[in-house]
């Protein structure tokens, strides 16, 4: 299918009628991405220059922002999380060489968003190349930071990292590639693969600390900014919390 019939379809209410098959030959756009996102309420970004007529995102961690994207919204329905997976999979095979993919034994994902589709990512790859291929889960410990996986993990496995989303270096993918290297604790730690396949990226930064890869399925050019520091601010624009009361239509231009 193309990009206009695929959009076409979202638009008028057939999201749920696409599959990975409407997508074969080739990768899902942008555009197609953001009707899906958009069919949920769960995409959002500025237009045009900062205007005091125009508000702007304040982030739960006290960032502003000129855009949002809420995955959850469209990852909790298993049919929409595996059509992206498939998405997330074509990125590894154009990211990582045949012989790597046919190592990974594992992939870890952090709670909560990020789950499913690395649940459903390794399903496909242990499909394709390993039926052994487990799916690990980065609990949040008592700061709400993805760090902890129970269990350990075999020192022997190579473990592929995903996230639906990543804003930061620093963040939830980052922590949850220590989580993977941290969960034996004194004992010999598994390998991680150094790319790291994220779904959603809307960040500046393409290598986590440690100088690894981070390889985006979606790449946005959406900006975070510390409030001292905001350039919508600066011309009077407000800060608003996008899902409180009526914001999120506000933030459109619908209300």
């Amino acid at each position: 299918m193309k990009e206009l019939a695929v959009i076409e379809t979202v638009k008028n209410g057939g999201v749920f009628a696409l599959n990975s098959s409407d997508f074969e030959g080739r990768r899902m756009t942008i555009n197609e991405v953001v009707a899906i996102l958009s069919a949920f309420d769960a995409f959002w970004q500025y237009q045009g220059d900062p205007c005091v007529q125009k508000p702007h995102a304040l982030l739960k961690s006290g960032k502003h922002s000129n855009g949002f994207i809420n995955c959850k919204e469209v990852l909790d329905y298993p049919l929409l999380c595996m059509l992206l997976a498939h998405e997330m999979l074509k990125e590894a095979k154009s990211h990582l060489a045949q012989d790597v993919l046919a190592t990974i034994g594992g992939v870890a994902a952090s709670a909560y968003s990020a789950l499913d589709p690395g649940f459903c990512l390794a399903w496909l790859l242990s499909k394709e190349y390993n039926h052994r291929i487990k799916a690990f889960k980065a609990e949040k410990d008592d700061k709400g930071n993805p760090t902890i996986i129970r269990g350990g993990i075999d020192p022997s496995l190579n473990v592929l990292v995903i996230n639906e989303l990543m804003t930061t270096a620093s963040g939830s993918t980052w922590e949850t590639k220590q989580a993977v290297l941290k969960t034996n604790g004194d004992k010999p730690a598994p390998k991680v693969l150094d790319k790291a396949i994220v779904l959603m990226h809307r960040s500046k930064d393409f290598q986590l600390p440690d100088g690894s890869l981070v390889v985006p399925v979606f790449h946005f050019d959406i900006e975070n900014f510390e409030p001292e520091n905001c350039p919508y601010c600066q011309v009077g624009s407000q800060a608003i919390k996008p899902k409180v009361g009526n914001n999120w239509n506000i933030l459109h231009g619908w209300a």
